[in-house]
Order: C-alpha cells, then sequence, then structure tokens
C-alpha cells in the first residue's frame, strides 16, 4: 500500500568530483539514515523521514533546498514487469508523473502534480 514522504530537491552548486558526496555526508554526519536519492542534471532528490533536520544539515553544508514536496512510497516486488503494472495504473487513471526513483527496501518513489488522485489509482 502506498503512504506518503517527504522528498527534498537540492541543488548542486557545481558540477565537479565530490558534490554529490559532499551533500549525502553533511545528512550523515547529521545522524540522518537516507531513505532514498536520486541526482540528475545537478538536483539530487532525497528521500527523508526527518525533512527539517535533513533541511537544515544540506543548508549548513551549503546547499540549497530548492523544493519540499510530499511523494508517493510504493513497495514494489523485485521482479519484471512490478514497476511497470504500478506504472501503467497510473497511466490508466491518467495521473501524470513529474519524477520517479527507486528506494531503499525496494519502494518507488512517485512524484505527481495531483498527489490526490496518484494515491487514488495506487
Amino acid at each position: 500500500m502506498a503512504h506518503l514522504a517527504t522528498n527534498l530537491a537540492v541543488t548542486l552548486p557545481e558540477d565537479r568530483p565530490g558534490m554529490l558526496s559532499k551533500a549525502v555526508d553533511a545528512v550523515s554526519a547529521a545522524g540522518i539514515n537516507l531513505e532514498g536519492h536520486a541526482e540528475v542534471g545537478g538536483v539530487v532528490h532525497v528521500l527523508t523521514t526527518d525533512a527539517a533536520a535533513t533541511r537544515d544539515a544540506l543548508e549548513a553544508a551549503g546547499f540549497r533546498v530548492v523544493r519540499e514536496q510530499q511523494v508517493a512510497l510504493v513497495p514494489v516486488e523485485d521482479r519484471p514487469g512490478s514497476a511497470a503494472g504500478i506504472f501503467r495504473k497510473i497511466a490508466d487513471a491518467k495521473v501524470n508523473i513529474t519524477f520517479s526513483y527507486l528506494a531503499t527496501r525496494n519502494r518507488l518513489v512517485i512524484a505527481s502534480d495531483d498527489l490526490e488522485e496518484l494515491l487514488a489509482c495506487l
């Protein structure tokens, strides 16, 4: 069953080796476990159970959080076609996905502009 989680979108100030490590290290040093993350084009999406503390840790390390949003966290089996079935349900409900990535413990992170409809179809 899907439930809500918090995703922080964080910009990397420079495109150079070590920037992603610095961001992840900042969260780790604050004693926060990352539930998932994805980096695409200089933006790191961080899934966290403590958004305020994660935001504080990242900002103290010089990173800028550009968006905080609720996302659906959906368990997915580790077998061919599992994610495809979930995405098909979402497509059939005509709900647009703005981004998605895989988190720890075989969970899909799914963002949508219509979170209520997303949760309803899952």
